[in-house]
């Protein structure tokens, strides 16, 4: 299988009051934040260190930077009112699998990440369709999102300083 994010809406976006709205205004919010990410990140890397016998953990510059690719890992990533599509830079080897939701699409997919850099960004994603849909917009991770696994913790971070309101203290994710 994979690292995989699954999401929903629980009915069709057509049919959702002012749903052709929303989904614009979630499309562009997750520009603006994803737009927020750092041109680089850090990481732990764990090496077992023959010396002492154990793992040594060192905290070190990855070169993995956040470019955004179109689906296919290159190209310009799609952010319309109506569609996003985006992957990781396929030509470093840091894209996988394409996120996409489209409005007059199918209401119901998955994006498996390899917990690719851009993972943060497809979690950036489901939280802002989340956040103009509310109940509409179902999703769940292979990742445990409330102890801010993989990109869950800085997409959390960004998206709660882009909408500074009461939704992610009362959101409650599984």
């Amino acid at each position: 299988m994979g690292y995989t994010h699954y999401y929903k809406f629980v009915k069709s976006p057509r049919a959702i009051e002012n749903g052709a709205e929303k989904f614009a205004n979630a499309v562009n919010a997750a520009k603006i934040c994803i737009g927020r990410l750092p041109k680089r990140i850090y990481y732990t890397d764990t090496i077992w260190n023959k010396a002492t016998q154990a793992f040594d953990i060192k905290k070190r510059k990855s070169y993995h930077l956040y470019p955004m690719r179109g689906g296919n890992g290159y190209g310009e990533p799609v952010f319309m009112p109506d569609f996003i599509c985006f992957n990781g830079d396929g030509k470093h080897g840091q894209g996988y699998e394409p996120f996409d939701i489209d409005f007059n699409g199918d209401f119901c997919t998955f994006c498996k990440t390899a917990r690719q850099p851009y993972d943060v960004a497809v979690c950036i994603a489901l939280l802002c369709f989340k956040h103009y849909f509310g109940d509409d917009f179902q999703f769940r991770s292979d990742g445990d999102i409330e102890k801010g696994e993989c990109g869950w913790k800085r997409a959390k971070r960004i998206t709660e300083d882009y909408f500074a309101d009461e939704f992610f203290e009362n959101l409650k994710l599984k």
